[in-house]
This record gives structure tokens, C-alpha cells and sequence, in this order.
């Protein structure tokens, strides 16, 4: 079948007239009701569905008018510009596949303000092995970062978190690479204390880790600051870099 562009335009325009001045009744279905509209503003009996669609991909490829249909039927005041699709698909965009930026990492934008996500309970048991985990990782802020380091006199990212997780009795692999490998992902939006949190630095593949402390932070043995620091996941230096997480506990 060969669709008229101009027919398509001219239809379009009555069939948008005809949506402001006529409510669709709340027993339809959206497409039933764009059916009936454009029935209606073609002057015919009945337009096939696929002549529907059409015309409905032509207006909203033209971002001229986009239909929302409420539980309780629509009005003029329901129709939105498409252009506000695109602001919708960007959060994620930019960074390596399959993984998400940190911009979010514990809030949801609702019109414009931070509000906290909702995260998973964690068991009793798991919560004071991370307050654990934390106090043990405070004890090496101010260790001298030194590359391939595993000591009190030097220590790099790796090294660090394999060792605050020992003390703790949990073992793991001795770098980055491997580390991100074991325990669970964490959802975009879930994180929390203890997660180990992986970012691509100065390889291709994984290349620094630090553990999360919440609020955005992490504490790390950074060769940027040159000895374990806590730094702000969110800073125009990690946020680009961060690939994902993994909880242990």
C-alpha cells in the first residue's frame, strides 16, 4: 500500500483538531482510539491498523505531536511535544558497554530534585560485617601508594582491598582484574557500603579498585593522591571511568 505524504499531513492535522476538541472515550484503548480518530478525521468507515501506525511513526518521526492516554481518558492538555524523548535516553550513554555512569549511584531524579532510592535490606549480620570492613579500611588512610606494593611502607588499589577484606577473613584475588570477577553486580542505583567499585584507568581492562563508603565516596589507595584516600566517585576524574561493582558481603 502507497501512503500519500500529503494525504498522511493533511489527515494528521485533522486528526490532531479532532483530538482537542473531542475527549476519547476511557473504554478505548489507546490504539483503538487512534483508530477512531483517524477514521474520523480522514472522513472514512475504517482505516486498516497498519495505515494507522504509519501515519502515527510519520508524526512522531516529525516530533509534532505525541498522544498520552491516561486511566481516566485525554485531553488537549495531554498531548507533549516528542522532544522531550531524547533527555530520557541519555543517562548511560558514553561509557563502556553494559555499564552505567555513577551520577546517580544513590538517588532518582524526580522533577529535578535527588531523593533516595530504595535499597534492598541488608541482613544484620552483613551490616556489621561492612561497619567492619570500614573500620579496617580507615586504618590505612595516609599508607603511601606505591605501584605493586603490599606493605605498610607502599600499597596499591588492589593490594589494599585484598588486604582490608582478609583481615576481615574474606579472601580475595590480588588485582583488579581478577577481583571483579567474583561475588554479585550491583544494579545501577544500589550500591552500598562494602562494594567493591571498578573503574578503567590507565588499561583497557579493569584497572583500579576502592571500596564504597556511601554518599557517593570511596576510599582507595590512589597513585593521583599518592597514598589511600577517600575521593568522590562522582568527580569529572572517576565518573567517566567507572565500569561497575560487586558486593561481597
Amino acid at each position: 500500500m502507497t501512503i500519500n505524504p500529503l494525504q498522511v499531513t493533511s489527515t494528521l492535522a485533522s486528526l490532531r483538531d479532532a483530538c482537542v476538541e473531542k475527549k476519547i472515550p476511557a473504554a478505548s484503548s489507546g490504539f483503538e482510539s487512534l483508530l477512531q480518530s483517524v477514521s474520523a478525521a480522514a472522513g472514512r468507515e475504517a482505516v486498516s491498523p497498519q495505515v494507522a501506525a504509519e501515519m502515527l511513526r510519520i508524526q512522531v518521526m516529525q516530533s509534532t505531536l505525541a498522544l498520552s492516554v491516561s486511566g481516566s481518558g485525554s485531553n488537549a492538555s495531554s498531548f507533549q511535544s516528542t522532544q522531550s524523548l531524547p533527555g530520557a535516553l541519555e543517562f548511560g550513554l558514553g561509557l563502556p558497554t553494559a555499564y552505567r555512569g555513577t551520577a546517580a549511584l544513590e538517588t532518582a531524579e524526580v522533577e529535578g530534585e535527588p531523593v533516595p532510592a530504595p535499597l534492598p535490606p541488608m541482613r544484620p549480620a552483613a551490616a556489621a560485617e561492612v561497619e567492619q570492613i570500614e573500620e579496617t579500611a580507615t586504618q590505612y588512610l595516609g599508607t603511601p601508594y606505591r605501584f605493586g606494593g603490599e606493605g605498610a611502607d607502599g600499597i596499591d588499589c588492589s593490594s589494599f582491598v585484598q588486604q582490608v577484606f582478609h583481615a576481615n577473613q574474606i579472601d580475595l584475588p590480588r588485582t583488579a582484574r581478577e577481583q571483579i570477577n567474583v561475588g554479585s553486580d550491583v544494579p545501577p542505583g544500589e550500591l552500598r557500603k562494602g562494594d567493591l567499585v571498578f573503574f578503567q584507568t590507565y588499561a583497557e581492562y579493569p584497572s583500579h579498585v576502592g571500596i564504597y563508603l556511601g554518599d557517593g565516596k570511596m576510599i582507595h589507595a590512589s597513585s593521583g593522591k599518592g597514598e589511600v584516600t577517600i575521593s568522590d566517585m562522582n568527580s569529572d576524574y572517576y565518573r567517566p571511568r567507572y565500569l561497575g561493582a560487586k558486593r561481597i558481603i
